[in-house]
């Protein structure tokens, strides 16, 4: 069964990470994408719980296939085979859920990681402004005023620093909550390039995979299933008519939720598929936004220094450029997250 076989497959890599000691240690650890995921899924209750409903319901389908012999159901069979079945995909779910926060924290991280680098820039950017001015003011060509705007640029460069790297922290205690770590522990993220690796999608042939093997869609199939069969029994010369009308609503009102979750579903699906197209051209902007910047940066400080602009310029240029790279980074992480959210939302956990 495909389920099965997932399964087998992630507890096999689960056994290896832990046996290779990759896990929880004293010492500080840096971690890859891949090595967080596999942490998370050693520490989640979640998952915990995925896996003692899996317990449950393979108890409840012994139990029912014991009864059989005694009294054959065939409702109660489909409702135990239905439980084992939901079971299964809840827990190849939920093990996909977790790794899709993991990657949300994870790429988040990363995005602080490169916000507070470009904010440690901005200072070392400012400070070379407020050098310059200095000189300028000792050698008479500027006022006292533009060494005091200089001084507040490097001020708010430092608060603006100080802000991101506390973006920083609190991504971290985030991220090592997902994982199942105390708040504290010395767990970071491998430092990698926080670039992106485009995709390319068959958005209808995922809509149509997703739309017949994503849980809610196999949960309310395997309920229509069993509720067809209650019409079925009821529909006889000896059941009151009464039951046989209700059992008729109680399938017209599943057949009417599976219709508006596949709809859900596909809106869910169309929507990450949007948002990852939006963030790949806008990285393409922001790149050549940056690029731009940093040569009208590098100009602008020549220019500066040899008194063929204002500081107001500089600082223009200063800010110009902070505010392409905030931009791109900003779009890199959109595109990963979109990216992971579209896998998560056409069901690739369930695909061999």
């Amino acid at each position: 069964m495909l389920a099965v076989k997932k399964l087998i497959s992630w507890i096999v890599t689960l056994l290896v990470f832990i046996t290779s000691n990759i896990a929880i240690a004293s010492e500080p650890q840096y971690l890859k994408l891949a090595d967080a995921q596999l942490i998370a899924a050693d520490h989640s209750i979640q998952l915990e719980l995925a896996k003692l409903e899996l317990l449950e319901a393979e108890h409840n389908f012994k139990q029912a296939t014991g009864a059989m012999i005694m009294q054959p159901s065939p409702v109660l069979q489909l409702q135990a085979q239905a439980g084992l079945d939901l079971a299964r995909l809840n827990y190849l779910l939920a093990v996909d859920r977790l790794k899709l926060q993991v990657q949300q924290d994870f790429y988040n991280v990363l995005k602080m990681e490169n916000l507070v680098e470009i904010a440690q820039e901005a200072l070392e950017s400012a400070k070379r402004r407020l050098d310059i001015t200095e000189k300028k003011f000792e050698a008479g060509t500027v006022t006292r005023l533009e060494v005091i705007k200089a001084t507040a640029n490097v001020l708010n460069a430092e608060a603006s620093l100080a802000q991101s790297r506390h973006g920083l922290e609190l991504a971290y205690m985030k991220f090592r909550q997902t994982l199942g770590m105390p708040l504290e522990a010395e767990i970071y993220v491998a430092s990698e390039a926080f670039d992106i690796e485009y995709i390319t999608v068959d958005l209808e042939a995922d809509l149509k995979f997703a739309l017949e093997n994503r849980q809610e869609v196999q949960q309310l199939e395997k309920a229509i299933a069993i509720a067809k069969k209650d019409v079925e029994l009821a529909d006889n010369s000896y059941t009151p008519a009464v039951v046989l009308q209700q059992a008729k609503i109680n399938l017209a009102k599943l057949e009417t939720q599976l219709e508006q979750v596949k709809q859900l579903l596909a809106l869910d699906i169309r929507q990450n598929y949007s948002a990852m197209e939006n963030a790949a051209a806008r990285i393409k902007v922001y790149q050549k936004e940056v690029e731009e910047a940093s040569e009208m940066l590098r100009l602008a400080e020549l220019s500066f220094e040899a008194d063929l602009i204002t500081g107001n310029e500089l600082a223009d240029a200063q800010l110009g450029l902070l505010s392409a790279k905030n931009n791109l980074v900003a779009a890199i992480y959109d595109y990963n997250l979109a990216k992971a959210g579209y896998a998560n939302a056409v069901a690739d956990a369930l695909r061999e």
